[in-house]
């Protein structure tokens, strides 16, 4: 199925030791064809486009679901949105050292013009516990121990949020965890981010090269010699390396089939990881079904035998596994060679292909929400905590792109006095407890009624920011307010920006006034230099959410509404005074551009402001 909406779509296949000389990242931009397939029925077609286009002379690179896999090794694939094939064609590829690379990355980064820092949100959710995992093993280890399976690859999933450019997450991402087989993609749907170790498959011409990966260690924890050494690593090594050669041979010319090498161990990141080498000479004519028939998904990713234990896989693991553990497969188009005699053919029906093991991998949808896939090999001599331990060893690189932002409050000090200063350190608890920072309310009372005792002006109105570091550390500013404009009239912040500032109200850091907010106060500063107060944001739904520095209330048919939380706003602690107060009888509710633009009345309010009226006339249009 070829679909135009899928063809803006920029990739990026990065290998971080790509060199000047001898070039190997490939960057892929301006798609002339896109194909996709979710079932069987449409997936022979598919194949066909792909050997169609690499015999015209074209390039594709195809992102290959492990649901794919399920289908062609015989079992019902679990139900997945994610397409089994996705699929661009281009007229060229360039290929890219790694300087050029992260020239490339930046340059689109810039060219964007949204938020360039990216970071993953504090709260990481696993999709499963160490308990349940536990019991997992357990299973199968029973089912081993039963003849059913040799060897199973169990996973389990880590969802998470993005806050900015995933563009930018990745070029964080590369840099703890660089390896052969990064990829970038940025497509209609989301984006993939790639850091993957693992190579699955090389075509050269007839000549097939695979290296599968089983067995892991930390560095530091064991070294190279160690892993390469150690009994149950070369035994999972081992079962794979076999499982692949039996692939291979449905394949490859009869006795082709060679071990190179067993046992290498290469380290990625902080992660050591052992490899065997398997190669073999391709048969002639080979279809693109063929190929994927006999070998995908890879067999380091399922276990032997690998029917039987993908079976197992399908009842035991509580989602499907979509783009993780498929694969991105690169295809070039079919070289043209010259014999002795003057002959031209052409050097394989496929040309020439590139295909990695999807590990080590976020795929991000368009609300900036992503998966991550996580697991390893189980044996009989498994021990539940050590694979556990191992899951948690692979994903630290995401772990370690947590960052918790520090929180803040900004608190009115009228008369050497400190304005709802409980509200605001109940708030800043809340968060502090929400983020995992640590919160010493103590110690903040007493920051905070130093300072009001050391104010040279009590009679002056100030703005005090009581600050908590990510790092749990306390700080305080105070300064005088300067005065409100006479008339504060109404601005949206969309109209004081050249791009897009439209708010995703999924942002977990909307809840807490955190120290990051750059568009926010930007926005709010920008309203200032126009003699106004604040401008409004809206949200992906098209709701209005709050102001840079205050919230809003609206007047309707007599009755006052203010946005709800989930639309993507901070429980403003004015805000929150003014629902309890049942003089207002405020209420909760979404609101439209065009119901403030309506509204009887309009106010922004916040804790150092109090209410503050906004004049609706000549509003900018929405």
């Amino acid at each position: 199925m070829s679909r135009s909406e899928h063809l803006s779509c920029s990739i990026l296949l990065d290998d971080a030791h790509s060199a000047i000389d001898n070039p190997t990242s490939r960057l892929y931009q301006h798609p002339i064809q896109y194909i996709e397939t979710h079932s069987a029925e449409e997936l022979d077609l598919a194949l066909l486009q792909i050997e169609a286009a690499i015999t015209q002379k074209k390039y594709v690179v195809s992102c290959l679901s492990y649901e794919l896999g399920e289908h062609f090794v015989g079992i019902h694939p679990r139900p997945s949105s994610t397409p089994w094939i996705r699929a661009w064609v281009f007229d060229r590829v360039t290929k890219l050292s790694k300087g050029q690379a992260d020239q490339w990355l930046q340059k689109h980064l810039l060219e964007s013009k949204k938020n360039q820092i990216a970071k993953i949100d504090q709260a990481l959710m696993p999709s499963m516990t160490q308990a349940t995992f536990t019991n997992k093993i357990k299973t199968i280890q029973e089912l081993i121990r039963n003849g059913d399976t040799y060897q199973v690859n169990f996973t389990y999933r880590i969802n998470g949020a993005i806050t900015g450019e995933p563009i930018s997450l990745y070029q964080h991402l590369r840099d703890k965890q660089p390896g052969p087989f990064g990829a970038y993609i940025e497509h209609s749907d989301g984006w993939v981010l790639s850091c993957s170790p693992e190579w699955f498959l090389s075509k050269q011409g007839q000549r097939l090269i695979t290296k599968p990966m089983k067995g892991t260690g930390k560095v530091g924890e064991m070294s190279s010699a160690s892993l390469s050494a150690d009994p149950k690593n070369r035994a999972e090594n081992l079962m794979i390396v076999d499982l692949l050669r039996n692939d291979f041979s449905k394949i490859s010319i009869a006795g082709s089939v060679k071990v190179p090498h067993l046992f290498q161990v290469d380290q990625h990141g902080d992660v050591l990881q052992m490899t065997s080498t398997i190669e073999s000479t391709a048969k002639d004519d080979l279809s693109l079904k063929e190929l994927l028939s006999a070998i995908f998904p890879c067999g380091s990713i399922t276990g032997a035998p690998k029917k039987r234990t993908m079976e197992i896989i399908q009842e035991l693991e509580d989602q499907p596994r979509n783009l993780y553990c498929g694969s991105i497969a690169w295809f070039d188009p079919v070289v043209e060679i010259e014999n002795p005699i003057g002959e031209v053919t052409e050097s394989s029906h496929l040309g020439n292909i590139g295909m990695s093991v999807v590990i080590r991998t976020l795929e991000v949808n368009q609300d900036r929400q992503f998966t991550m896939g996580v697991g390893g090999g189980i044996t009989i001599d498994s021990d539940a905590e050590s694979e556990w331990h191992e899951c948690q060893t692979k994903a630290n690189f995401l772990y370690q792109l947590q960052s918790t932002p520090g929180v803040f409050e900004t608190i009115r000090i009228e008369h050497a006095q400190a304005c709802h200063l409980e509200d605001h350190l109940d708030r800043l608890e809340q968060s502090s407890a929400t983020l995992g920072i640590p919160f010493d309310r103590n110690k903040a009372l007493d920051l905070v009624h130093g300072a009001c005792e050391s104010l040279n002006d009590s009679k002056l109105i100030h703005r005090m920011r009581l600050e908590l570091s990510s790092q749990g550390q306390l700080s305080v500013a105070v300064h005088p307010i300067n005065p409100l404009p006479a008339t504060i009239q109404l601005l949206w912040a969309q109209d004081l920006f050249d791009h897009d500032v439209t708010s995703n109200s999924k942002n977990p850091w909307f809840k807490h006034k955190v120290c990051e907010r750059a568009i926010y106060d930007q926005a709010w500063k920008k309203a200032e230099q126009k003699g106004s107060f604040d401008a409004l944001f809206v949200n992906e739904l098209g709701y209005v959410t709050e102001g840079g520095r205050s919230n809003l209330f609206i007047k309707k048919n007599g009755q006052w509404q203010t946005p709800p939380i989930d639309a993507g706003c901070l429980p403003g602690v004015m805000r929150s005074l003014i629902l309890k107060d049942p003089l207002w009888k405020a209420i909760e509710i979404n609101i439209k551009p065009g119901d403030v633009l309506s509204a009887e009345e309009i106010i922004f309010c916040n804790a150092l402001r109090g209410i503050i009226s906004v004049n609706p006339a000549n509003p900018a249009d929405y």
